[in-house]
């Protein structure tokens, strides 16, 4: 009775804590999309795939590396065909050590997404799938193993990737054939989304489960509509079964403030989703759909171009191939979380070989994290991206023209009530009064600056005293609000834990009475 009443007032106090926070927004900026929780910036991530490959040998410089970079987290994927080539028989550093690596990382302080791939090679024949009751009956196992190996570093499970590709399900039931297409089937997906869910949150209830990345429309092997697959899954009642979505965006050649430079092929084409004119617009759509299907926040993986990608974006341009991509990724990032309110983004991109995206991405770390995102400025034409952040009564405004490449012209950025802004390079090493540049700020609370395609970090304080007072403690207050959350919902599945723990107990005293009882009476028949 004890553990119900507990259960009923942590479920009431969540309520409470849920409850949504009117945010303070500036009047010179838009409307954010509306989202369950107060929004606070989380920051970013490195997909391990892009860096160079991991031995014993690199492992803690690499690490280092990402750790002075400022990422807080790192995908890593965990690949069964490697691992498991027979029958139970688990090699943890087959593919790279693992244990090693996870127990590094975690020294570092690096939060890891654990990507949960691949098939049972030893089922598999070249050019032959294998069945999938098969491969489910195997599944299980693998996952235990893994949270049981890894489950002390690893809170945060990733499973399967690219679920709408055209190869959504080859590396499970071909990973012999990687070049044999076997596409998205959400039904079946499900089963396996189930099962490791399960797996995982017996192992420890607070553990994140996150669904595979949805390739972006954009891609050449999407298969199926993001949102015809969320629907599908969701028809499948496995909504419950993982806690965030992971979003990755195709925007080939083009800049992140136009839509794609690809084409939406028949097989991904969908009336739930017409052509996005931005990136933006195309992530807002799977937020919305989240939105309305059951709150799931939308995550964006693997932001990245490649080299031929970059090498069109920067034709004509007096800048490395290295400042291109670290300036485009720091601007889709910036419009994802300011406009989007996008909490955390996964850069695609070997941060070792470029100082510039590493020092970028150590910048908007430093500024943005546990930043609230005010959206883009209102009024400004479409070369103009002007995006604000507050954190306190510090505000950060981020912009750059996303029109004429390095020639600058000036552009009137909204100020209110700052009293000076001073800017840096988004990519700068340092960021202090001496290394930046200050600018004074007009009776309109306005500032005229010099920008081109290069992002710019604009920093102040309010010069309203009470007003910096009021947003440093409402500031404080959401920011409780979402750890009271959090701790809630720790406390809400440590007591569902306990409270299954004794229902099963309960089960198996009442299972083992009945047989006490069917034996008492075979005795009193069979004398």
């Amino acid at each position: 009775m004890k553990l119900l009443t507990f259960g009923f007032n942590l479920l009431f106090a969540l309520n409470l804590a849920f409850v949504q926070v009117q945010p303070v927004q500036a009047s010179a900026t838009k409307e954010l999309a509306r989202t369950e929780l107060p929004v606070r910036i989380d920051g970013f991530g490195i997909d391990m795939s892009a860096l160079p490959p991991i031995t014993g040998d690199n492992v803690e410089s690499i690490l280092q590396q990402i750790a002075a970079s400022g990422a807080r987290y790192i995908r890593q994927e965990i690949n069964w065909s490697v691992v498991e080539t027979s029958p139970g028989v688990y090699d943890w550093s087959s593919a790279l050590p693992y244990d090693l690596f996870f127990a590094a990382a975690s020294a570092q302080g690096i939060k890891i997404v654990a990507v949960l791939i691949g098939g049972p090679v030893y089922l598999a024949a070249a050019g032959e799938p294998i069945s999938r009751s098969a491969v489910r009956e195997r599944w299980g196992f693998f996952v235990r193993a893994a949270v049981e190996r890894f489950g002390e570093y690893v809170d945060t499970w990733e499973i399967g990737g690219e679920l709408n590709s055209s190869y959504a399900l080859t590396p499970f039931l071909a990973p012999l054939s990687p070049g044999m297409a076997i596409g998205p089937n959400p039904a079946y997906y499900s089963k396996l989304l189930r099962l490791a869910s399960e797996v995982i949150k017996d192992a420890d209830p607070n553990d994140q489960v996150w669904l595979g990345s949805l390739s972006g429309i954009f891609d050449d092997h999407c298969a199926m509509n993001p949102l015809t697959y969320l629907l599908e899954l969701n028809a499948t009642k496995s909504w419950r079964d993982f806690d965030a979505i992971l979003y990755t965006p195709a925007q080939g050649s083009a800049a992140p403030e136009r839509s794609s430079s690809g084409k939406v092929n028949s097989t991904c084409a969908s009336n739930l989703m017409s052509t996005p004119v931005s990136l933006s617009e195309e992530v807002y759509a799977v937020q919305e759909l989240a939105r309305q299907l059951g709150g799931k926040p939308v995550l964006v993986s693997s932001l990245g171009w490649d080299a031929n990608e970059l090498s069109v974006l920067g034709s004509g341009r007096e800048l490395s191939a290295s400042q291109v991509e670290a300036d485009l990724l720091v601007r889709a990032s910036v419009i994802l979380m300011a406009q989007n309110a996008v909490p955390l983004v996964f850069w695609h991109s070997d941060l070792l070989s470029n100082p510039s995206a590493q020092h970028a991405l150590a910048n908007l770390q430093a500024i943005l994290h546990n930043a609230k995102p005010l959206g883009r400025a209102a009024g400004t034409d479409d070369a103009l991206h002007e995006y604000h952040f507050r954190k306190g009564g510090e505000y950060t405004i981020i912009a750059w023209h996303a029109t004429d490449g390095d020639a600058t012209s000036p552009a009137l950025l909204q100020a209110g009530d700052l009293s000076s802004l001073t800017a840096w390079m988004v990519d700068a090493e340092t960021l202090t009064q001496q290394t930046g540049q200050a600018y004074p700020i007009d009776d309109n609370g306005q500032v005229s600056v010099p920008l081109n395609e290069r992002p710019l970090i604009f920093t102040g304080r309010s010069g309203d005293l009470l007003l910096t007072i009021q947003y440093t403690l409402e500031d404080q207050a959401e920011l409780v609000q979402i750890e009271l959350g959090k701790l809630l919902k720790r406390g809400l599945n440590e007591a569902k834990n306990a409270f299954v723990s004794l229902l099963e107990k309960e089960l198996d005293e009442a299972k083992e009475s009945a047989l006490e009882w069917g034996e008492d009476k075979l005795d009193e028949l069979l004398p």
